[in-house]
């Protein structure tokens, strides 16, 4: 039995979220425009415990007062289906993850399909990742939420596979897109009501993502071996069309022995985390990630 979405998170997708015309005569730079001018009214429930600032890879987030001396950066790579948002539209999530696990936390753009299609988004976030850790010289922690969240496992994966040793210590995986596959239970519970995003938009978007002529080896992620990859947090929101390939990813998880906690949120929408600041299940999840932060430190 399926459960319905919170309703108080519902208001809040509303009013924080922008809806294009049904008849698709908006254009997309519009439609971008639209929605960052509307998330740019969130900021974080900490915006006054961290210095935000505009970099050349993105925007960094850095909290005031941290009792860790740790040297750990959690690079953030936005969702937004590979074609809308930026580090702007996601800054109170970023926030508030700066704000919890006390590491700074480093937004990075990346272009956007359909102009710029597979691989053209994984390979920047890739060579930023490395950059960072060059200027930085620290251990990395890899997070996103939706395709933001493909992309960062992608990013794993590649790089394990391409036999770089970054220190990439964590993932932080939010209601990810692994597979382009929509026959799932989620998909039919989900994937056609009003719960923020639908199923035949998540085709356009995967549609877009792999418009390109190269193999979407590190896109549709279903065939992937996912052995030695470092630990995983894993957030499902129930009330989300993506839920299922978030169950799916632990199960590979599971078969591949790589450690992992899965985080499930009731009656939360796609795209719940962003609500800090007024809807306590998404502060939670946020939390429940730095706590998360914290242990895999103490395993180091």
């Amino acid at each position: 039995m399926s459960s319905f979405p919170d309703a108080d998170l519902l208001k809040l997708s509303a009013r924080y979220s922008y809806k294009p015309n049904p008849d698709g005569s908006e254009p997309l730079s519009q439609i971008r425009i639209k929605g960052r001018e509307i998330r740019k009214q969130l900021v974080g429930r900490h915006v006054d415990d961290v210095v935000i600032a505009d970099t050349d890879f993105g925007r960094s987030f850095t909290p005031i007062k941290s009792a860790s001396a740790s040297r750990r950066v959690v690079v953030y790579i936005h969702g937004g289906g590979w074609r809308n948002c930026d580090v702007i539209t996601h800054s109170s999530i970023m926030t508030d993850l700066a704000a919890k696990t006390g590491c700074d936390v480093l937004g990075v753009s990346y272009p956007l399909a359909p102009e710029a299609p597979y691989p053209a988004a994984l390979d920047a976030v890739i060579a930023k990742v490395q950059d960072i850790h060059r200027r930085y010289d620290c251990d990395l922690i890899l997070a996103g939420d939706s395709a933001g969240a493909n992309l960062a496992l992608a990013t794993a994966l590649r790089l394990r596979d391409e036999g770089e040793t970054l220190p990439i210590s964590a993932l932080l995986l939010w209601y990810g897109c692994y597979r382009q596959f929509f026959d799932t239970r989620s998909h039919a519970a989900y994937g056609d009501q009003d719960n923020m995003l639908m199923t035949t938009a998540m085709k356009d978007m995967w549609n877009d993502y792999t418009s390109g002529p190269a193999d979407p080896v590190y896109a549709d992620l279903t065939d992937a071996d996912m052995t030695d990859l470092p630990p995983c947090y894993l957030c499902e929101a129930e009330c989300d069309c993506l839920a299922d390939d978030t169950k799916w990813l632990a199960s590979k998880l599971v078969e591949a022995g790589v450690p992992h906690f899965y985080d499930f949120y009731s009656q939360a929408i796609h795209g719940f985390i962003h609500y800090s600041a007024h809807y306590k299940p998404s502060l939670r999840t946020l939390e429940a990630a730095a706590r998360f932060v914290e242990i895999t430190a103490l395993k180091d």
